[in-house]
């Protein structure tokens, strides 16, 4: 008997073992394993790109470049061979459109339709598309795609930038599943936008993430330097855009992320001010807010210790992802607790539906809209109850944006084309028309 169990017990130990080691050599594979990749942009600003890609054998990578599709006139090329590819250009002009191709001896590069317009300073109107939890390859993620395709009548040319909340590629943000459920899911677009991505729970289960970005940690897009890849600001035309980390970085009050935030919301001085990041400090979808465990107690910790920063600062319009579903509120302060303290009469500084008015100056407590959009390939059964977010729908989709220096408009767009829910805020000085 004690000759089985301790056979048993060893055999047991050996399985752990097994599994603990696949378990290890997963994460360092997911992470690190090398993938073949087409070219993609990434750090865009009004003067420069940087493009990276992944080569099956080492080569000296070349990029050649023009402002017409048939005179590419300018070549740059790497110092050194190697797999992993990064070339960046400089001294462009901005607001400009700029066409290109690059060269491999060993990939076969897709060379069709590869432009770029650098950024506008000073913009009359940008539309920008916004998805969440858009990782998981399918039919579904490819409507979501192909309605804003329809809405924009099928010209990528509509577009000025390309926003991600996170949960960017499913299962666990490994380099294989990026290339299936980014890369390959949206190649026409990588060959024009550099991606702004947050990172979602599911990217946070490895690495690669940091590995396929590259962001102005430096200021090197406007914002103050950060000096960490996991919060980082940016301008664009009419628009200040903050990307913050709700995964990994410390989210106390008086922690680095919020010290900087701070500092950065300060010194801004566009009209229009967005932040980003995956889990929402308000919703009742697939998460709920309300509990103090769910994810780790992140959507409390964002709620209580960065949204007093949102109203203090005047911040326009708060977008997360997480619960895959859609939810929004009404422009609204000061609420840091649960749903049950929530009061319209206390937290709501406009109790309207879909049209709201600012100052243009930057002002406190002037009030913030808060915009869950986790449904761009996954949807959650929901409750959608949470009473400060009235405009909640079980629905798949994506957001635009557009934006003038006086006007922030948003849609919701179903997989089905549809515009779901739909607001504007207007800093212009006019009222918003009233229905009769």
């Amino acid at each position: 008997m004690k000759k089985i169990l301790k056979k048993s017990l060893l055999y047991l130990f050996l399985v752990i073992s097994v599994y603990a080691i696949a378990r290890f050599v997963d994460v360092l594979y997911g992470s690190y394993v090398f993938v073949e990749r087409q070219p993609y942009m990434v750090m865009q600003t009004p003067n420069a790109v940087t493009f990276k890609w992944r080569t099956p054998k080492e080569e000296i990578g070349t990029l050649s470049y023009g402002l017409s599709s048939t005179t590419l006139d300018t070549k740059l090329s790497e110092n050194a061979a190697d797999k992993k590819h990064s070339l960046t250009l400089s001294n462009l002009k901005e607001c400009t459109k700029y066409f290109y191709s690059l060269t491999s001896s060993s990939l076969k590069i897709d060379n069709t339709d590869r432009s770029f317009v650098t950024p506008c300073q000073n913009a009359e109107l940008q539309k920008i598309w916004l998805i969440g939890d858009s990782g998981k390859r399918g039919k579904d993620q490819q409507s979501v795609y192909e309605s804003m395709l329809t809405y924009i009548d099928n010209n990528l040319s509509q577009l000025d930038m390309w926003v991600l909340l996170g949960d960017n590629a499913y299962t666990s943000g490994t380099q294989k599943d990026y290339n299936e459920g980014f890369f390959e899911a949206y190649p026409e677009l990588l060959k024009r936008f550099a991606p702004w991505a947050a990172m979602g729970n599911h990217d946070a289960r490895r690495w690669a993430f940091y590995d396929i970005f590259d962001y102005p940690v430096n200021g090197e897009n406007g914002g103050i330097k950060s000096g960490d890849e996991r919060y980082y600001s940016l301008n664009n035309g009419n628009l200040h855009l903050v990307m913050l980390d709700s995964e990994t970085a410390d989210r106390a009050a008086d922690g680095a992320m919020a010290s900087w935030l701070k500092q950065d919301l300060e010194a801004n001085t566009k009209p229009w001010v967005i932040v980003v990041f995956h889990t929402p400090p308000y919703t009742d979808g697939g998460h709920h807010s309300d509990s103090d465990y769910d994810s780790g107690g992140r959507l409390r910790d964002i709620r209580e210790n960065f949204v007093p920063i949102f109203d203090a600062y005047g911040v326009d319009l708060v977008l997360s992802g997480h619960s895959h579903d859609y939810e929004r509120s009404k422009l609204m302060i000061g609420h840091y607790g649960k749903s049950e303290s929530f009061d319209a009469k206390k937290h709501l500084v406009q109790d309207v539906e879909s049209c709201y008015t600012k100052a243009l100056e930057r002002t406190e407590n002037s009030g913030t809209i808060y915009q869950v959009c986790g449904s761009s390939s996954k949807l959650d059964k929901a409750d959608l109850k949470h009473p400060a977010l009235p405009f909640s729908l079980q629905e798949m989709g994506s957001v635009i944006l557009e934006i003038t220096p006086t006007t922030l408009s948003s849609k919701f767009l179903s997989k089905d084309g549809k515009i779901a829910d739909q607001f504007i805020i207007k800093k212009d000085n006019t009222p918003c028309r009233r229905s009769k």
